[in-house]
C-alpha cells in the first residue's frame, strides 16, 4: 500500500479544514484496500486496510474537537473496529506465513508437527475471515464508504493557494503548474461566449 500523500496545507488555512483535507484521503485508502481484502487472495490486501485504517484514526484522535459528536464519534469508532476486525485475520496470515518458512528448514521428523500447527491456524484463519468479511460487507450497506465521503470530501482543489487564488480571478481551471488558465480552455471559453 502506498502511503498517503498529504496535499500542503495553507498555513493560514483553520485547523478544522486542515483535518478534514488530511482526514479525507485516508479514508479514502481505506476503501481502495477493502477490495483486495475482501478477495482474499493477497494476504497484504488486509494489512494495507489495517494500515490504511490505523493512519485514519491517528488524524481523527486529534480531530475530535473539530467536528460535531453526533456523527464524528461513530466514524471514529468504525475506524477503530475495521483495525480491530481485521487483527484475527492477519494475525494468523503472519503465523502461518513463519511457520511455512520454519517448515521449510525443518528436519523431515518435525514437518508433521508443523503441518498440524498450519492446518490449525488456517482453520482459525477461515473462521476469522468469514467475521472479516461479513463486518466489512456490512459497513458498505450501511452506506459507511458514502458517509465518510460526504464527512470528508477529497479537496478538488488545486496544490497550492496561489493557484487557487489565480483560478478564482479568472473564474476558471487553471494549470496546477503555473496558475493560469490553459490555451485550450480560454479557445474554448472564448468560442461558447460567441
Amino acid at each position: 500500500m502506498a502511503k498517503t500523500a498529504d496535499r500542503a496545507l495553507d498555513p493560514d488555512q483553520d485547523y478544522r479544514s486542515a483535518m478534514r483535507a488530511l482526514i479525507a484521503p485516508r479514508w479514502e485508502a481505506v476503501w481502495e484496500s477493502v477490495p483486495v481484502a475482501l478477495a482474499g487472495e493477497d494476504p497484504e490486501g488486509v494489512h494495507d486496510v489495517r494500515v490504511a485504517s490505523r493512519r485514519v484514526r491517528a488524524a481523527m484522535d486529534v480531530a475530535t474537537e473539530c467536528f460535531p459528536a453526533a456523527w464524528f464519534g461513530p466514524l471514529h469508532q468504525t475506524a477503530k473496529a475495521i483495525t480491530a476486525a481485521l487483527g484475527d485475520v492477519r494475525d494468523r496470515d503472519v503465523l502461518i506465513a513463519a511457520l511455512a518458512a520454519k517448515r521449510a528448514r525443518a528436519k523431515v521428523v518435525e514437518r508433521p508437527g508443523i503441518d498440524h500447527l498450519i492446518a490449525r491456524l488456517e482453520g482459525e484463519r477461515d473462521e476469522a475471515r468469514r467475521t472479516m468479511v461479513g463486518f466489512l460487507t456490512s459497513l458498505d450497506a450501511q452506506g459507511v464508504p458514502e458517509e465518510t465521503r460526504r464527512r470528508f470530501p477529497l479537496p478538488s482543489a488545486p496544490d497550492t493557494p496561489e493557484v487557487a487564488k489565480a483560478g478564482a480571478k479568472r473564474g476558471g481551471a487553471t494549470s496546477r503548474k503555473t496558475g493560469r488558465v490553459p490555451a485550450k480552455r480560454r479557445r474554448q471559453t472564448k468560442e461558447a461566449a460567441s
